[in-house]
Parts: C-alpha cells; sequence; structure tokens
C-alpha cells in the first residue's frame, strides 16, 4: 500500500474524505486554507461523487498544490472506510480530521496543536487525543446552539478511562491526534467500529491513553438533512423515550459494546454498569 509521508518538520495531516459534497465543501476548504497556522497539509479521497465535488477538488489542487492532495485509489463505500484507508495511507506527525461540510475558525489548527503539545509535555509518548467543542449551526451557517456538548449532554469529564468509555465524547471534526494514537487505532481490525471518530478514541482509551478535552469551541458543525452524523438534542433521551424505544437502544448499545470487545473492552456487565453510572452523572 503506498504511503504518503510528510517529511523536513513536524506537519499535521488534514483527513478529509467527501462524497457528493460540492454544496459546502469550498467552504470548508476555505477555512482550512485560511488556518493561522502553516504546520499541515490538506490529504482528500472522494468515494464516487456525481455532484461535481471532484472537479471542484480538481481546481482546489490547481491553485493549490502544495497544501492539498487528492488520494487516487478505489472508492471505499462509506464514510467510516473512506477515514481509515485515508489514516492507512498517509503518514505524519500528527492527524486532524475533517468532514466536508462545516466551517474551521482561524486559529483551530493552531490552538489544537498547542493543546497536544502541552497534554504531550505531561504525558510523554503516550497516545494522545485533544478534541474541541464546535458550536452547533443549520445548513445557513444560523447558530442552533453554541455547545455540542451542552446539546447532546456529552460529559467528556465523566469518562476517564476505557472502562467508563461506554459513549464517544468525540467528533472526528474536533479531533487531533499523535502518531501513537493512530498506531494503535491500525493495529486491530476496526470492521466493529461505529465511526472513524469513535475508534480512534476508543483505542487510545485502551492502550491508557490520554483523551485531553479543550474548553473551546473551534468550528461551526453544519446540522442538516444530508449529514452522515449530526448533533441530536440529548434533551429528548428521557426515560419515557428510552423505554419506547428499548429494542432500537438495546440494538445500538449492542453495536457499541461489539466496538469495544473488538478494542480490548471487558465484560457485558461492565459495560452496562458504566453505562449506569454515566447516566446519573
Amino acid at each position: 500500500m503506498e504511503q504518503i509521508n510528510n517529511s523536513n518538520e513536524e506537519r499535521i495531516a488534514i483527513l478529509m474524505a467527501t462524497y457528493n459534497g460540492r454544496k459546502f465543501l469550498g467552504e470548508q476548504i476555505d477555512s482550512i486554507l485560511s488556518q493561522s497556522s502553516p504546520l499541515w497539509h490538506l490529504y482528500i479521497h472522494d468515494d464516487g461523487s456525481t455532484d461535481g465535488t471532484i472537479e471542484l477538488l480538481n481546481d482546489y489542487v490547481a491553485r493549490h498544490p502544495d497544501q492539498i492532495t487528492v488520494m487516487d485509489y478505489p472508492s471505499q463505500g462509506g464514510a467510516l472506510p473512506n477515514f481509515m484507508s485515508l489514516l492507512e495511507r498517509v503518514e505524519a506527525d500528527y492527524y486532524m480530521f475533517s468532514d466536508q461540510d462545516d466551517v474551521w475558525h482561524p486559529t483551530k489548527v493552531e490552538l489544537s496543536y498547542q493543546a497536544m503539545k502541552q497534554q504531550e509535555a505531561i504525558h510523554g509518548d503516550k497516545p494522545i487525543i485533544v478534541h474541541s467543542d464546535v458550536r452547533v449551526v443549520d445548513g445557513d451557517l444560523n447558530l442552533l446552539h453554541p455547545s455540542y456538548r451542552e446539546y447532546g449532554h456529552i460529559y467528556p469529564d465523566a469518562v476517564k478511562d476505557f472502562k467508563s468509555c461506554v459513549i464517544n465524547i468525540t467528533l472526528g471534526c474536533a479531533m487531533l491526534f499523535n502518531r501513537q494514537a493512530r498506531a494503535v487505532s491500525l493495529d486491530r481490525p476496526w470492521k466493529h467500529a461505529l465511526m472513524h471518530d469513535g475508534w480512534v478514541t476508543t483505542r487510545t482509551f485502551a492502550e491508557n491513553g490520554i483523551v485531553y478535552a479543550m474548553p473551546e469551541a473551534l468550528l461551526e458543525y453544519r446540522n442538516h438533512g444530508d449529514n452522515t452524523v449530526g448533533a441530536t438534542d440529548g434533551s429528548r433521551f428521557t426515560i419515557g423515550y428510552r423505554i419506547s424505544h428499548f429494542g432500537q437502544m438495546l440494538r445500538l448499545n449492542m453495536k457499541q459494546y461489539r466496538m469495544l470487545r473488538s478494542a480490548g473492552y471487558g465484560s457485558i456487565f461492565t459495560y452496562y454498569y458504566h453505562k449506569f453510572l454515566l447516566h446519573i452523572h
């Protein structure tokens, strides 16, 4: 398998998976090109778009050949394998995932990198993820909520280790992780992963790594009808909702547990015990 290698200086590989995303894609790439830090290169793989996405990407590559590379290999059949295929092929010092429809704040790369260096100074060469909050917006960038974590009732401080990692507390588009986190994410088959961000986070926790929640919201996270995964209002998950959707919730929990087991997790009793603790947090 061909691998792309950043050389000469410490670099961040931004991995973007695209599929029929032309509507918002230019705005997202422009926001990456406007970053205050220059220590990045954008790698994009398209999964078979038919809406003009490829033509738009080729135009950006022609104008920014030193900053953007479109990877040429077959379609992967979905967001998870598309992102993971990029992670397998690109070698760098640090990694970020990028959705095709968000807008990054100008200091996103810079502040994430600073947080990473602070965590590395404390924890050495462990697998490390730093992740920010995001602002939830609609398709026209109108603000829906200033905090994805508050909107979804997600509490990163309640998930401190592998045993308590019974929900995903990270968003791929908000993460920066080091090569050690990448290595442990690729050392086991990821076929039971729910999404790329959850898998990298799970494997980092599994190997006693660090997952650090930055307080800042560093991007506009579009929540619209075409999202592969969107923001969900956590207030709707009442006891009544959980009872009326018991079968659906059970299936989701079993998928989550299968992913954790494939990453090295313990018994299902441990899983549900920590799930209970999380719900009373």
